[in-house]
């Protein structure tokens, strides 16, 4: 990352990429945000009957597969350029052929008895997202259109304008009309992840700081750390959006890049924040913004004086953040320790569903809900946790290349914007599950694709391979 790309004026897009399936890409982007809130209102506000309501949501579901069936039917009738298999093919095909596997046999292999559409829903939240790697790896022109990071950035500034609307107007009692508690309660079966708060909503939308309970915001995912974990991409592509042409760094633009760090800061989310702010001076460093990295770090630094300043307990606060003293440091580490307990024990895995909030809605122990490691540890064994890892080295090294030899702006900002959600997600992953937010993982995955072709593409371009 230290290495800085040729100067961004120098190479033009000709002409604006054909967007072919990408249409997927733009609906993904903006619906996935708001998916949960409409999900609640059907449910909860509406009463629609239950099995109507998950044919609705399965919307997402239904789109991917609609998307696969298409890149197929493009790649047989020769509509779809070829490329060399990469790393990354390799390993996202590895994981999805292993869970497949489990799938099939685990229940024989393992006897753990794990209900079918345990083992189905589990299969979803593990590998099911995946998919959308291959329909980007037949679609990059996704990586050349510098749109997709404006899309990122506009719903971003949306959802956190949301968030501070409703840290300022929305009680806890509105927030039961919407339905934010049945949705968690009845519609997702997650009743215990409510039961710490007399509102029946889910329990992350408090935390404590000293002897303060402090509310937090959830914005239109209503989950505070449903709201947080997007900002993973969304931070990182606003930063590239506003960083790659001059002429695009307006005061309303910065004044939305103000409003989506007020949203993640509303969030109260302290790994994310930490993890999103290296993923901006990263970028920074990338492409030697040296102004406004140290003008944001001091404006930082003297927003977080003034508040040690003002907020009671804050400094307390942060002292047993750092020093793993906090409710949530010790929740973490009892959950690792969990994690590490299972994996010795079952180092093949137990089966799919057997892990995190997958398990809860059937109710079993959620073990492993405090980190992706552990999820795939768990629920796939030695196996899963080392291809996972691998994907996200794979897909981090694809984006390196993509910035560092692509021959246009665009292409190497989708691959500043994959390197640096590689590294998100990877530092994201030790406290939390980020690849169970749909609008992280479907993102992700199908810019991860894209971007891998650009990156075979551009090396071979470099090495005169045609």
């Amino acid at each position: 990352m230290g290495v800085a790309p040729p100067p961004l004026a120098r190479v033009a897009v000709a002409s604006p990429p054909r967007p072919g399936l990408a249409w997927g890409l733009q609906a993904f982007i903006w619906l996935l945000p708001f998916h949960v809130l409409l999900i609640a209102v059907l449910f909860s506000g509406f009463g629609l009957p239950t099995i109507a309501v998950r044919a609705i949501a399965a919307w997402k579901e239904t789109t991917v597969a609609l998307l696969v069936a298409l890149t197929l039917l493009n790649t047989v009738a020769g509509r779809t350029a070829r490329t060399p298999v990469q790393a990354t093919d390799l390993t996202v095909g590895a994981l999805g052929l292993l869970a497949l596997t489990y799938l099939i046999g685990a229940t024989a292999w393992f006897a753990a008895d794990l209900p079918t559409g345990l083992q189905l829903l589990g299969w979803r939240d593990a590998v099911f997202f995946t998919l959308l790697y291959f329909v980007g790896r037949a679609t990059p022109q996704v990586a050349q259109d510098s749109r997709y990071l404006g899309a990122l950035f506009g719903v971003g500034v949306i959802t956190s304008a949301l968030a501070i609307l409703e840290r300022i107007f929305v009680t806890p009692q509105m927030l039961v009309l919407l339905g934010a508690g049945r949705y968690i309660q009845e519609f997702l079966g997650l009743a215990p992840a409510t039961r710490n708060n007399e509102y029946g909503l889910p329990d992350n939308y408090w935390t404590v700081i000293g002897d303060h309970v402090v509310r937090r915001t959830g914005s239109a995912y209503l989950s505070s750390q449903g709201f947080a974990v997007p900002f993973l991409l969304l931070l990182p592509a606003a930063t590239l959006w506003l960083l790659s042409s001059e002429r695009r760094r307006t005061p309303l633009a910065w004044a939305g890049y103000a409003v989506l760090w007020t949203g993640l800061l509303l969030s109260v989310t302290r790994m994310t924040t930490v993890v999103c702010v290296l993923q901006v001076l990263l970028l920074a460093v990338a492409w030697r913004r040296w102004g406004p990295a140290v003008g944001a770090g001091l404006v930082g630094l003297i927003g977080l004086g003034v508040a040690l300043l003002l907020v009671p307990d804050l400094a307390t606060f942060v002292w047993e953040t750092l020093t793993w003293r906090t409710g949530s440091s010790v929740a973490h580490l009892e959950d690792w320790s969990e994690g590490i307990q299972s994996l010795m024990a079952h180092p093949l895995g137990v089966g799919l569903g057997a892990g995190g909030l997958t398990a809860a809605r059937f109710g079993l122990p959620p073990t492993a809900a405090d980190s992706q490691y552990f999820k795939y540890s768990v629920e796939l064994g030695v196996p899963g946790l080392l291809l996972y890892v691998g994907i996200l080295v794979a897909l981090g090294a694809a984006g390196l290349r993509a910035f560092l030899r692509a021959p246009a702006d665009p292409q190497r900002c989708a691959g500043a914007l994959l390197l640096v959600a590689a590294i998100g997600i990877a530092l994201n992953g030790l406290t939390t599950a980020p690849l169970t937010s749909p609008p992280v993982s479907y993102v992700f995955f199908w810019i991860g694709g894209a971007v891998a072709t650009v990156a075979g593409r551009s090396s071979n371009a470099a090495a005169g391979v045609r």
